[in-house]
Parts: structure tokens; sequence; C-alpha cells
């Protein structure tokens, strides 16, 4: 697979929570992204402060809503883009 068919979106996890607690991250956006085949796909964002829109909400990172975000659902799925990853090699 070419770097531009490549996925720029990986599954949230604790790995990721975890290093972004780690690196003082207050609080996470969630954006929906996308619908796919009956999937809905929200966005996280670390440390966004500001809301672009209705459908977006900001939680502190140790919020439970945030850690229930781990649980696997069906319909529901959030992901974290590349660039957000590329701060945890800081």
């Amino acid at each position: 697979m070419s770097d531009t068919e490549k996925n720029p979106y990986q599954l949230f996890n604790k790995t990721i929570w975890s290093n972004w607690k780690s690196q003082d991250v207050i609080c996470i956006k969630v954006e929906e992204l996308s619908q796919t085949n009956g999937i809905t796909f929200f966005e996280l964002i670390p440390d966004s402060e500001m809301l672009d829109a209705d459908t977006e909400t900001l939680y502190p990172i140790d919020s439970e809503d945030v850690l229930d975000m781990f649980t696997p659902e069906k319909y529901v799925k959030f992901v974290v883009h590349d660039i957000y990853m590329a701060d945890l090699d800081d």
C-alpha cells in the first residue's frame, strides 16, 4: 500500500490516552467525522479549545465520557488522526 492510500486515522485506545495524559493534555474535542456503512466516526482532537459546530463537544481527559470511548461499540468509532500522533514522539 502506498503512502497516498494509507488511512491517516487509528482507533483511540488506552495507549494514546496515556500518552496524551503524560503530555499534560487537558481536554479532548470530539468532532463528528463521517458516517460509513452505518458506523459514525468521531475524530478526537487533543487540547482543542475552540468549538466550530453544534456537533462538537469538549471533554476533560479524565472524564468518564472519555474513558467510555475505550469500550468497543458496533455503530460508533472514535479515531485519532496521525497529525496528533506525531506529537507523541516529541
